[in-house]
C-alpha cells in the first residue's frame, strides 16, 4: 500500500504497530492522496534507508507507529530542518502524548494544514538518540520482557510491569556528573528529556523537552508493598523527591556505569556492556505543532 504524488508530506506506516488502528488509517488515506504521500514499511533498516533516500523530497515526515518507530525517524531527521509528526499506534506513545498528537487522521490533517512547528531537544545515549526516556532497572526489565511477548497492548504491558516489580533485585550503579561521582544501590535510573515513559506514566513530572536540560531520576530500593503507591503516584504525575527518589537536572554530560546491561531507549530494549554517557543537544529536532501542544 503506497501512493506517491509529489506531495511535500508523507506518512510512513509501521504495520507491526497497532494493526487494528492502522487498518482504519490505511483504509482512509486514499481520500487524502492529493495532500499526502504514504507508504508502509515494517523493517527498521528499510525504514531508515527510505528516509535517507527521500530526505530532500519531503518537508514533513509523519510516522504511524510507536515510540520505537518515532525514535528511528528522529534519528534520521535530527539536526536537519525537516519536520517530524506522529500518528500514535504503539503501546505507550510517550513522545506523541507529550507533543500533543492524537490517534485521529482527520485531526492530524487539520494540524498539518496549519503548517506550524517548533524545536525540541534530544538526548544521546552514547551515539544513540533518545527522544523521550532511557534507563536501566524496572523500566528496562519490562522493555526486555515485553519485547519477547507474542502479543503487545496495554494489558500485557501492565502484567509484565507487575512481574518485573515482583522479581527485581537491587543493583549498583555509579553516576558521574561534573567532578562528582556517587555510587548508589537502586531499583532504577532513568534519564528523561520528556516527562513520561508512555501511557501517561510520568517518571519526571518536571521535565521540559525544549529547555536545554534533562532529568536523571534515581529510584532507590523500597519495600515491595510500596510498588502500587509508586505506580499510582507516577500515573497521576505526582512523583516527588523522597528518601526513595531523587532527581538530577542538568545540561552537562552524565556518565552511568553498572554491571547490569539491560537498558532501554524510548522503550526499546538494548544491551549496553560499557559505560554510557548521556548528553543533550538543544533544538535538534523540529516537530509539527498541534493544537494540544503544551510546550510552545
Amino acid at each position: 500500500m503506497q501512493s506517491f504524488n509529489n506531495n511535500r508530506t508523507i506518512i510512513i506506516i509501521n504495520p507491526k504497530a497497532g494493526p487494528k488502528r492502522l487498518d482504519f488509517v490505511t483504509s482512509n488515506l486514499k481520500r487524502y492522496k492529493n495532500e499526502l504521500d504514504y507508504t508502509s514499511i515494517s523493517e527498521i533498516e528499510e525504514f531508515r534507508s527510505f528516509i535517507r533516500k527521500n530526505i530532500d523530497k519531503y518537508d514533513l515526515f509523519i510516522v504511524a507507529g510507536g515510540d520505537g518507530t518515532v525514535n528511528s525517524l528522529a534519528s534520521e531527521l535530527a539536526d536537519t530542518d525537516k519536520i517530524i509528526g506522529v500518528l500514535p499506534a504503539g503501546s505507550g506513545n510517550g513522545f506523541a502524548r507529550e507533543m500533543g498528537f492524537k490517534k485521529n487522521l482527520r485531526w492530524l490533517l487539520h494540524n498539518i494544514r496549519k503548517n506550524e512547528s517548533f524545536y525540541t531537544d534530544v538526548l544521546y545515549i552514547n551515539d544513540s538518540i533518545c527522544i523521550n526516556v532511557a534507563g536501566v532497572g524496572i523500566d528496562s526489565f519490562v522493555a526486555h520482557g515485553f519485547h519477547h511477548l507474542p502479543r503487545r497492548g496495554l494489558w500485557n504491558y501492565m502484567i509484565m510491569s507487575l512481574r518485573s516489580a515482583a522479581l527485581i533485585r537491587p543493583f549498583t550503579v555509579s553516576i558521574k556528573h561534573g567532578n562528582k561521582t556517587s555510587e548508589e544501590t537502586v531499583y532504577m535510573v532513568s534519564v528523561a528529556n520528556t516527562r513520561q515513559f508512555g501511557n501517561n506514566a510520568l517518571i519526571a513530572p518536571g521535565a521540559i523537552p525544549n529547555d536545554g536540560k534533562f532529568n536523571v531520576a534515581v529510584v532507590k530500593p523500597f519495600r515491595w508493598y510500596l510498588f502500587p503507591y509508586f505506580a499510582v503516584k507516577m500515573l497521576s504525575g505526582k512523583l516527588k523527591e523522597s528518601k526513595y527518589l531523587y532527581y538530577l537536572v542538568t545540561d552537562d554530560p552524565v556518565e552511568i556505569t553498572t554491571a547490569e546491561n539491560r537498558f532501554h531507549i524510548d522503550g526499546e530494549p538494548v544491551l549496553i556492556n560499557d559505560k554510557i554517557t548521556v548528553t543533550i543537544r538543544k533544538n535538534a529536532l523540529r516537530v509539527l505543532k498541534t493544537d494540544l501542544n503544551r510546550w510552545v
